[in-house]
């Protein structure tokens, strides 16, 4: 199977912008950590401050499953509840 990315787009409420940069940060350092991990990086939309992107590259769905199970990720989901007006994701692959 191919490598799986992850589309995955927050826009924080105000108020908790900058509690959620430093947690996006623990979240990023830590995730490039894994084993199933190709990329991960944290994208700031340019014409709205508020709205960020994670861009992630996994080497398989097992790998997905693995990181969303970690205690650095289930901290991440913990700490940004009731912090955004909006929390999509969505994982792709590439066909062509």
């Amino acid at each position: 199977m191919s490598e799986l990315k992850i589309v995955a787009t927050i826009v924080a409420k105000p108020k908790f912008q900058d509690e959620l940069l430093k947690v996006f940060h623990t979240v990023v350092d830590e995730t490039r950590k894994e084993d199933g991990n190709v990329s991960y990086e944290l994208h700031q939309d340019i014409n709205n401050p508020l709205k960020y992107i994670i861009l992630e590259v996994w080497k398989s769905q097992d790998a997905i499953n693995l990181h969303n199970e970690s205690t650095h990720f289930k901290a991440f989901v913990a700490a940004v509840e009731g912090k955004t007006d909006s929390l999509t994701v969505e994982i792709i692959k590439k066909v062509y």
